[in-house]
């Protein structure tokens, strides 16, 4: 199947955002979560976003949560008791899409059927060019038409119907570059353009791991039955080091994999990495310290080394060298460096 649906419901509200619920509900997605300003900011414009019925448009590499953030907008605005319905754009040729999404003969597609509620196109940068050209219809009418039995005001087999959707586009790809190459349609891009939210590699904020392993462990420690708590410094600084070109989706394989082949209840180790994973290696770079030398000066320099490793990353560093982050900014405090 191409679409996956989320029926009506009625769930009362709590304290909980319902963004946060939605994203809990999301197949235990945890993209959002950190305390970096790139996620800050994706927060911050989906809490702005939920209220509108303007088209969005999500763009970031494989992995990074655009479908965390399209559930995250139709649970937290006003359609969020209807349907939100996801259509996989690059799973299906034209003919096949088409009629998923607007219907074929007497069969509804997936708009209508989600009238009230929210469509996410996933990947719509893979759309053929005829489907792309009948979502553009859509969102000048706000009516899809299907073939049926001719009606009065009518075209012979052609049935117009109203839908009112709120239509969410993802994208892989810088859409904007796929409309200069001539491969999306510049009008097209522009409707679904109303407002663009860009949502970052986890490379680019590499200080959140730290809480999204912590919650990736437990939901993987839920789907497994196990009570694995955490993991060791150790594997924080590998996976700091680790490019994540899979993002989340690769970070939470990674832990799921460590969490299933755990024994017992200790903290998941260097040793509970998958084999070949890119990060494990230990670093390159050496460190010279000379024989005399005091403990204070070798902790001093050996901070400072890391530091500067890390582009100044204090998280990262901590995690390199297993201290708490309050100890590092206790150290630098000391030295005068805070």
């Amino acid at each position: 199947m191409l679409r996956t649906g989320t029926p009506r419901t009625g769930t009362p509200r709590t304290s909980t955002s319902r963004a946060t619920r939605a994203l809990q509900a999301g197949g235990g997605e945890r993209a959002l979560i950190g305390r970096s300003r790139d996620i800050q900011r994706v927060r911050e414009q989906v809490h702005h976003l939920a209220a509108s019925r303007a088209p969005v448009l999500l763009e970031g590499e494989p992995g990074t949560g655009k479908s965390a953030v399209a559930r995250a907008l139709h649970f937290d605005g006003p359609r969020r008791e209807r349907r939100f319905e996801r259509v996989r754009c690059a799973q299906a040729p034209a003919p096949e899409l088409a009629a998923e999404l607007f219907g074929d003969g007497a069969e509804p597609g997936v708009l209508e059927r989600a009238d009230g509620g929210t469509v996410l196109l996933d990947g719509i940068d893979q759309a053929p060019p005829a489907v792309q050209l009948r979502v553009l219809h859509f969102l000048q009418e706000r009516a899809v038409e299907r073939g049926g039995t001719a009606r009065p005001g009518h075209r012979a087999g052609v049935m117009r119907v109203p839908v009112d959707v709120r239509l969410i586009a993802a994208s892989d790809r810088d859409l904007a570059a796929e409309v200069r190459d001539g491969r999306f349609r510049d009008d097209l891009f522009h409707r679904l353009a109303v407002t663009r939210v860009h949502l970052p590699p986890l490379r680019a904020r590499r200080e959140d791991l730290p809480l999204l392993v912590r919650e990736l462990v437990r939901a993987a420690n839920r789907a497994r039955g196990r009570r694995v708590p955490g993991v060791t410094a150790g594997v924080l600084e590998r996976f700091a080091r680790h490019d994540w070109p899979g993002n989340v989706g690769e970070l939470k394989a990674v832990l799921d994999e460590m969490v299933a082949g755990a024994r017992g209840r200790k903290a998941l180790d260097v040793e509970s990495l998958p084999t070949g994973f890119l990060g494990a290696g230990e670093p390159n770079e050496r460190l010279e310290l000379a024989v005399g030398m005091t403990l204070a000066a070798a902790e001093r320099r050996l901070v400072e080394a890391t530091l500067q490793h890390t582009l100044g990353d204090k998280r990262r560093a901590a995690a390199m060298l297993g201290i708490g982050l309050r100890t590092l900014y206790r150290r630098l405090d000391e030295w005068g460096k805070g």
